[in-house]
């Protein structure tokens, strides 16, 4: 989420049939929570984790931790799809305060109950901007916890943690209320609405994240030969056994898979602009060519036509899923087999070798 822009939000952490009953999850993460006090805990688990140094080692791993936020971002993802089709205008008959009338007495007690404060607190939080953006000040407070030495979020932090909290926690409460209330039933004018945002979803061939970055960023941070370390680093954490007994800053490993997958994601969407009808052989200088370490030879006459090719084989939502397994491998102390990721991984020094060839791609498409 480092490249990610929330002007226009979208939910980044759902699958197609999540998006099309946002109930369903609600209903999983509620399922054995006798009240929302459980999952506000685990919340603040999160934010104390940010406040206390290295406090991130009383867990069994850093997976339990990212797991924990991967919970709380696609319920706040599920309930702003909600908030997009309830109330239903019956219920927000209620919702809504009467206008003044000078010959009335106040009835404003007749506007209360559980379920329309709920619904009033997800309206107020989920549109009081043109962005919501609660997701992203999760992320950065759990990304902080982990003790970053590469991007630090502290700044982030500062800015909005408190703030935060508190919104996502009468978030929480307010979505317990409602997945409590049978306003589950998705209707069939509900449905045209959802299916605006399926295109979202992580099993939809699509980026996770809208970037503000485009294809000649993606050596903004690290160039390639820092990005072939990076690999071969988390490979080894990923075959390492109770890695992170004995290592720290984990909040690295999430910052590496994200640049990673921006490489990925953002050469999908630059080779869909690619002329298919131009098979035009890219001139690479010679030295350029000695220096190939993981494309074949055939690669280098089209790059670009060759990372087409390379997405027929394996969608790019598949290669996503990919990502995230091994991501969850390098933040789970335990031994993964060596050859376990290794088609992913692979994958991702080919994608890497390609973006350092753009320079070559001929102009006048």
């Amino acid at each position: 989420m480092f490249r990610a822009t929330f002007s226009d939000y979208k939910p980044c952490f759902l699958n197609y049939e999540e998006i099309m009953n946002p109930f369903k999850v609600l209903r999983n993460t509620f399922q054995d929570a006798s009240s929302a006090e459980s999952i506000i805990d685990e919340c603040w688990d999160i934010w104390t984790v940010a406040f206390r140094s290295d406090y991130w080692t009383t867990y069994e791993s850093p997976r339990v931790l990212y797991e924990r936020f991967l919970k709380l971002a696609r319920l706040l993802d599920a309930g702003w799809l909600v908030s997009q089709i309830r109330p239903s205008y019956l219920t927000k008959g209620k919702v809504i305060k009467p206008g003044y009338n000078p010959k009335k007495t106040d009835d404003s007690n007749r506007f209360k109950g559980e379920l329309i404060e709920a619904f009033r607190t997800m309206g107020k939080f989920y549109n009081e901007s043109s962005r919501f953006d609660l997701v992203f000040d999760l992320y950065g407070v759990f990304y902080q916890g982990l003790m970053p030495t590469s991007w630090d979020f502290e700044i982030f932090l500062k800015e909005s943690a408190y703030f935060s909290f508190q919104k996502i926690n009468q978030l929480i409460l307010a979505l317990y209320v409602v997945c409590n209330a049978k306003e589950e039933a998705i209707s069939e004018k509900d449905k045209p609405r959802l299916a605006e945002f399926t295109n979202a979803g992580l099993d939809h061939n699509t980026p996770q994240f809208d970037y503000y970055d485009c294809i000649d960023n993606i050596f903004e941070s690290f160039n390639k030969t820092q990005f072939f370390s990076i690999v071969e680093y988390l490979k080894n954490i990923s075959s390492e056994h109770c890695y992170w007994k004995y290592n720290g800053n984990p909040a690295n490993v999430l910052y590496y898979m994200e640049e990673l997958q921006f490489v990925m994601e953002i050469l999908w969407s630059f080779a869909k602009e690619f002329n298919e009808k131009d098979s035009r052989e890219w001139k690479i200088p010679k030295k350029a060519k000695k220096q190939i370490k993981h494309l074949p030879n055939h690669a280098l006459k089209n790059p670009l036509k060759f990372v087409s090719q390379e997405f027929e084989k394996r969608s790019l939502s598949e290669r996503r899923k990919d990502i995230e397994e091994w991501r969850l491998a390098t933040l789970d102390n335990k031994w993964h087999n060596y050859d376990t990721y290794r088609d992913i991984q692979n994958f991702l020094l080919r994608m890497i070798e390609i973006a350092d060839l753009l320079e070559y791609q001929p102009t006048n498409y």
